[in-house]
């Protein structure tokens, strides 16, 4: 069944300059908050929006003018999380609950962070009651579903038109708790998204920039990543979490003093890269060249 899209569901911005393979995935950037769901949760405003991974959409606004594809996420993922499995669901939450063919308990759903949030950071919980089963199937199809029918048309348009594509994830995180902490993570599901130039570039660009990297500790790469990430069919993906305290005031969730810098800094990663994917061809072999598809809600 063909879902229709809502118009705040995310949005797409075309390359302004010649098109190249590369796709920029912003999936927890959302803001458009929907006001019964503002309602019906039982934490302010403020604690939910800490959810978010706040302004990496605008971080990245830039990357249409280096031939780059860029999809944002609309809708929060304290709402509706596109980067889990659509059926990474706490049963626990719904009143009646899931069928169990429907449900995928993975360590994220036992943490509270499925596809449908039980937690913010911090073990603060969303909802102050059970939901009723019908959110799931509502929130799939408005969130869910059409981020991945665009990602999987991009890609699939990419590929056909290019021999291969290119997704960079783009994330933030907060500061880890290491005696060394880094700047960036960058995830390639430990090799197995991805050829290894990929990663190697991103990495050599960013500490060219100063930034320090860390390789899939404490991030390999989730759903997304994961799911898209098939380099035997010249589709690679990579992740990348920016340390939030490098631009973001974590006390008004407003942009920090190092915010237009970092900005900036990334619009001259994407130059880089956009030089590396018009000169570079990257490949991997694969006797078997399978369509890109989306395993998605039963209607």
């Amino acid at each position: 069944m063909k879902i229709p899209v809502p118009l705040t569901s995310f949005t797409v911005n075309k390359p302004r300059n010649t098109a190249i393979p590369l796709l920029v995935s912003s999936p927890h950037s959302g803001r458009n908050y929907p006001s019964d769901f503002l309602d019906s949760a039982s934490l302010s405003f403020h604690e939910l929006q800490q959810s978010e991974d706040r302004f990496v959409d605008r971080l990245f606004e830039k990357a249409p003018d280096f031939g780059a594809t860029l999809i944002c996420a609309e809708l929060p993922r304290v709402w509706c999380d596109v980067n889990r499995d659509w059926r990474e669901v706490d049963a626990e939450m719904f009143d009646p609950r899931p069928p169990d063919d429907e449900v995928l308990l993975t360590e994220k759903v036992k943490a509270g962070f499925g596809v449908i949030p039980r937690y913010v950071s911090q073990g603060r919980q969303v909802y102050g009651q059970r939901l009723h089963l019908s959110e799931i199937k509502d929130r799939i199809a408005a969130a869910w579903l059409p981020y991945h029918e665009a990602l999987t048309a991009l890609l699939s348009d990419m590929k056909a038109r290019f021999g291969y594509a290119i997704l960079l994830e783009a994330h933030s995180m907060p500061k880890l708790p290491y005696a060394r902490s880094c700047d960036v993570v960058l995830g390639d599901v430990h090799g197995r998204s991805c050829v290894p130039a990929l990663p190697d570039i991103i990495e050599n660009i960013l500490g060219s920039l100063g930034y320090s990297v860390r390789r899939n500790i404490p991030y390999a790469g989730g759903y997304i990543t994961q799911y898209y990430g098939r380099p035997e069919q010249n589709i690679h993906a990579v992740q990348l979490e920016i340390c939030r305290s490098l631009y973001l005031n974590a006390a008004t969730l407003k942009p920090g003093g190092g915010f237009e810098q970092t900005q900036q800094n990334i619009q001259s990663l994407l130059a880089a890269l956009a030089a590396w994917v018009g000169s570079e061809v990257p490949s991997q072999s694969s006797k078997q060249e399978a369509a890109l598809t989306v395993e998605v809600w039963p209607f």
